[in-house]
């Protein structure tokens, strides 16, 4: 897999002690082991930010696993103080890139694979940057179990078009829609809410895995 640098931030506001400790006390309790992969269903989400929608996953699904992957230290915070507080088991975080996850765990796989308002990186000399590229697509969708799904949204329709795409080139059937319309309670991420209150049309691809 082509190495890519972390543009993103991993730390907003300052840690309290509190914090730290659940996060620590979370992932020491809560360690990702390659048998997970092996007899469970799989939901991952990468760049969960605050975890939101990785909470209403874990809430959701509860007899299945799901894995959030991202460096961003507050959110991890959030995702810690809600499990231990609510005593969720199915529920892990990998507080790192997507890039060291892949390499960690040579054996992974998934059933549901969501990425939910990945930075955009608007201006044209940074769309290097972003976290899709056909390397990227060609990997995932390698590690998807049969009949497994992709689901992507942004509120930047020149990133859902390269994905749009990409996804057309590998000759994967793909569905343009929300997929939570048929919900009766829409999650609604920090980013979701933010594009939103900017005006922005949310564009949604679910890229199935035959």
């Amino acid at each position: 897999m082509r190495k890519k640098l972390f543009f993103g931030r991993v730390k907003s506001r300052i840690l309290t002690n509190l914090q730290k400790k659940n996060s620590s006390l979370f992932l020491k309790t809560r360690k990702i082991k390659n048998s997970l992969f092996r007899k469970n269903k799989i939901i991952i989400e990468i760049g969960f930010g605050h975890g939101e929608h990785l909470v209403y996953l874990s809430k959701k699904f509860t007899k299945k696993t799901i894995i959030g992957i991202d460096p961003f230290q507050n959110g991890l915070a959030k995702v810690a103080k809600y499990c231990i507080g609510n005593n969720i088991k199915n529920l892990y975080v990998f507080p790192y890139v997507f890039e060291k996850f892949h390499k960690k765990y040579k054996n992974y796989n998934y059933d549901d694979l969501y990425i939910l308002f990945p930075d955009p990186w608007p201006k044209k000399r940074h769309h290097k940057r972003r976290l899709f590229d056909e390397d990227f697509l060609r990997l995932i969708l390698k590690k998807g179990r049969k009949n497994s799904k992709i689901f992507f949204k942004t509120d930047n329709y020149n990133y859902y078009e390269q994905v749009y795409n990409m996804a057309n080139e590998f000759k994967k059937k793909e569905l343009i829609k929300d997929f939570y319309q048929n919900l009766k309670t829409k999650i609604k991420t920090k980013y979701h809410q933010k594009a939103i209150k900017n005006g922005s049309k949310i564009y949604s691809l679910e890229i199935k895995n035959n």
